[in-house]
């Protein structure tokens, strides 16, 4: 296994559109927040003096906060867990993030058109750690 980049609490998360509306826009990779993009973080370890992400993160989108935008159509809601790949390096006891750790069934979603009735449209992305917020530590 390669040596990549241990994430903090800089980290960034790309998304990757493979299904949904037509027209819709990428407004940018995502860091984390208090509610939409969450990882678990150490409450002693740091990476470039920032808190070392670990374990996992949760990705919950509600009707704000998508990265993609549509003109013809309203986003629902949406959810992903970007799990860890790394093997040994561990951070209080917890398998570290590492830049380019995904998640294995993507980001799930709908969107629905504005028709009477609304039928949703699924949404699907990729989610991958693109940015691990720092360029100092490494982990396997």
């Amino acid at each position: 296994m390669s040596l990549e980049y241990v994430a903090n609490e800089d980290l960034k998360v790309k998304f990757t559109n493979s299904a949904g509306p037509p027209d819709l826009l990428y407004t940018g990779d995502k860091g984390i927040d208090l509610t939409e993009v969450v990882p678990t973080l150490s409450t002693h370890c740091k990476a470039n003096s920032k808190k070392v992400a670990t374990t996992l993160i949760t990705v919950v989108w509600t009707s704000l906060g998508c990265p993609f935008t549509s003109v013809t159509h309203t986003f629902i809601a949406g959810a992903a867990l970007v799990q860890t790949s790394a093997l040994k390096t561990k951070a209080d006891g917890f398998i570290v993030l590492r830049e380019g750790d995904s998640s294995l069934l993507g980001c799930i979603g709908s969107w629905t058109p504005p028709s009477t009735p609304p039928l949703s449209i699924p949404c699907a992305c990729s989610v991958e750690i693109s940015d691990a917020g720092q360029t100092k530590a490494k982990a396997q």
